[in-house]
């Protein structure tokens, strides 16, 4: 297994959440984010941590249970999605769309290969983020006693309530846990929002150059 890969997949699929399909590179690079995260990803890191102030008992093992069902359902779907778009772009005379036929071809045809990258690796990426956050949410389930404890973040650093230099850590880990548990759940429903968006504006654009007299 080459981490490289799994690297080179988080970055793209990074990148594909700031950039259309129809962008340069000059305007990818300018609507790079400057602190790698976009700002919606800033928000959900906040109210990650927020959440985790406010909801102090953890996660239900009920609602883990649901999630992880959900999610391995998901994982499949997801896989089926991948080889019938990497099929349908088999399908495709890419031919057709090189510049010495036209420019205004190969425009067309740098966007269908633009599409058929950013739905796959969005869809890739969605199935990583699935199986994260099955393995976490495992933990919950086979560790509950020790996930659930009630933790008051606030009370973490107050040395007058702390007890140990082991109870603090404890402490710092379990919020920690819950906080990224929190990012990757509300990340999989963004992510998976972008990747209706660039179905939906790819789809309506082509169905949009369809002219009916």
């Amino acid at each position: 297994m080459s981490f490289k890969i799994l690297k080179d997949l988080i970055k793209d699929a990074h990148k594909y959440q700031y950039a259309d399909i129809a962008d340069t590179e000059e305007q990818i690079e300018e609507k790079k984010p400057k602190a790698y995260f976009t700002k919606t990803q800033w928000i959900i890191l906040v109210l990650a941590v927020a959440a985790n102030i406010v909801f102090r008992e953890g996660y239900n093992t009920d609602f883990c249970g649901y999630v992880i069902s959900g999610l391995s359902l998901f994982v499949g779907i997801f896989f089926t999605f991948i080889i019938a778009l990497y099929d349908k772009f088999n399908d495709i005379d890419f031919s057709q769309f090189h510049i010495t036929v036209s420019e205004d071809k190969c425009n067309i045809g740098i966007r269908l290969k633009n599409y058929f990258k950013k739905t796959t690796i969005l869809s890739l990426y969605l199935i990583l983020l699935s199986i994260i956050c099955i393995l976490l949410l495992s933990c919950t389930l086979l560790f509950d006693s020790f996930f659930n404890q009630n933790i008051n973040p606030l009370e973490i650093f107050d040395p007058f309530q702390v007890n140990s230099i082991c109870c603090f850590v404890q402490a710092i880990a379990i919020f920690i846990y819950r906080s990224i548990v929190f990012y990757f759940l509300i990340d999989f429903v963004l992510i998976t929002i972008y990747l209706i968006s660039a179905i939906y504006d790819y789809i309506i654009s082509e169905y949009n150059k369809v002219k009916l007299k």
